[in-house]
């Protein structure tokens, strides 16, 4: 088709307009575009409103001028998928599998509209997503060539910093009795934050008056509910996917009222101006904890991406954060287990001194498995390598005999076949390390200590609560020792009364 080779790729309605501009009538165009099919080709697994379809010359295919006029023609005409778009974009353009249906923001089940599960089905058939398998999680994510993901590491330290923030979110809601104090739901709880069948980061009923309505005598509250993204400045359109949410949401006749909230670190201007027309709470987190906290969500985030170089330098700025942030009412619970690496690399660094990297992901060329390595330390040719996987753990809880196992016979000899090349490269010594802040079970320190801890080019050790309280005795730095007192060492070391 002439008409394709000048427009480029779009909607079969796109096309007919502009025939019926040249004076052929709708019907007519239609045929001809009918006629023409063996010329062209269609996206498959969409269709827009209309029945329109999206169709294209074959050079066309994946180029930049295609992926711009199929957003352009979901914009148009097909707004789940041009949200759905806007909003994984907005977060790096990756996000976990499990907070998919929050980003597209449709009904879970509605008849008339897509589910998010058939959006994401139908955006994976036109190579616009896929789904990544990392670390026995799923994620969902632009290919290649349409954007650019950010790593993993910083999706998961965003993860971290929006969960912490939400608390603070649903302490202050309670506080203030916008929602109903026992019943706020929050992203991954087992009581999932689903209002009118959409799914959000955090939701609660209200007795709010503007809120509340009355039917056949009985009071019915009505609901706020808040979506999260610290990611990056929340700009205009991600502003409109959330309206495009807000309105789908209270499209039924009889859902009660809902009051929206939206957080993120910053607004542009025209995405506050228009979220605010709509009547939505667009909220600044230094609006809501103060400068301080808003900034130590910040610095969560940069220290938990930066593989250990910056904190490893100042300690102080890991207590700063961790100090500031436990302020939030449940945050000190989420953050032990995600800090703990940093917290034994900071230690480690300054009693050990040498060279340290945190949180580094690496692949085994032999195998193509891939493995985060917790604490890394090059401590110079005599010392060698000391490589500590850590645990965290709560009271109560201990180190099971399972992943005891797996540490000794799978990620030790995966990361030391990684580090020496195979075993090529020994002029180094390899030292492994199993550290947590609490106990082994029973049955999983009495099958350690029954194995070799010299092997074949490396040796391995372990401590418990009390042998790593010891070790921390040495540190210099108080702040650094206090930490680990306050948050990791006085709750986890007492008694446990599980196996």
């Amino acid at each position: 088709m002439s008409l394709l080779k000048k427009l480029g790729p779009g909607l079969t309605s796109e096309f007919i307009e502009a025939m019926t501009k040249d004076g052929i009538s709708e019907s007519a165009a239609r045929k001809r575009i009918q006629r023409a099919q063996s010329s062209y080709e269609r996206l498959a697994g969409l269709r827009f409103e209309k029945n329109a379809r999206f169709i294209y010359l074959t050079e066309q295919y994946g180029g930049l001028q295609f992926w711009q006029k199929f957003e352009e023609a979901c914009h148009q005409a097909g707004k789940s998928y041009w949200a759905t778009i806007a909003s994984l974009r907005s977060r790096g353009g990756v996000a976990p599998r499990e907070l998919f249906p929050r980003i597209a923001g449709t009904p879970m089940a509605r008849k008339g509209q897509l589910s998010p599960d058939r959006v994401l089905e139908r955006l994976i058939k036109t190579n616009l997503l896929e789904i990544l398998n990392e670390e026995e999680r799923e994620y969902v994510c632009f290919k290649p060539h349409y954007f650019p993901k950010v790593p993993l590491s910083h999706v998961r330290a965003n993860e971290l910093a929006e969960e912490i923030a939400l608390m603070g979110v649903k302490d202050w809601a309670r506080k203030i009795g916008f929602g109903s104090y026992g019943k706020f739901a929050v992203r991954y709880e087992a009581q999932p934050p689903v209002v009118s069948g959409i799914s959000w980061d955090l939701s609660a009923p209200s007795y709010m008056r503007p809120l509340v309505s009355v039917r056949g005598g009985n009071v019915i509250p009505g609901f706020i509910v808040c979506d999260i993204n610290l990611m990056d400045v929340i700009g205009k359109k991600e502003a409109e996917a959330f309206i495009r949410k807000c309105d789908l949401a209270a499209a039924p006749l009889r859902v009660p009222p809902i009051l929206p909230i939206l957080v993120g670190h910053v607004f542009e201007t025209e995405a506050l101006s228009i979220l605010k027309g709509k009547g939505i709470l667009a909220i600044a987190l230094k609006n809501l904890f103060g400068e301080e906290l808003a900034e130590a969500l910040r610095e969560l985030v940069e220290m938990l991406t930066d593989l250990g170089q910056k904190i490893s330098g100042n300690p102080d700025k890991l207590v700063s954060v961790m100090n500031n942030l436990s302020k939030i009412q449940g945050a000190s619970d989420n953050l032990i287990g995600d800090l703990f690496e940093l917290v034994i690399g900071g230690l480690v660094k300054e009693i050990e001194g040498g060279y340290l990297k945190t949180g580094e992901r690496r692949r085994d060329l032999m195998t193509g498995r891939e493995v985060e390595i917790d604490v890394q330390i090059d401590r110079g040719d005599d010392k060698g390598y000391l490589i500590i996987e850590c645990k965290a753990k709560k009271p109560n809880a201990r180190v099971s005999e399972a992943d005891i196992k797996k540490w000794y016979g799978d990620r030790v000899p995966l990361i030391y076949s990684i580090l020496s090349n195979g075993g090529t490269y020994t002029k180094k010594p390899f030292h492994f390390e199993l550290w947590t802040n609490g106990q082994f079970s029973n049955s999983g320190r009495a099958w350690l200590e029954k194995q070799k801890t010299v092997l074949d080019g490396y040796t391995v050790a372990w401590k418990e609560g009390e042998q790593l309280k010891a070790y921390s005795d040495n540190a210099k730095n108080k702040s650094l020792k206090n930490m680990l007192n306050e948050h990791y060492f006085r709750s986890a070391l007492k008694k446990a009364t599980t196996a």
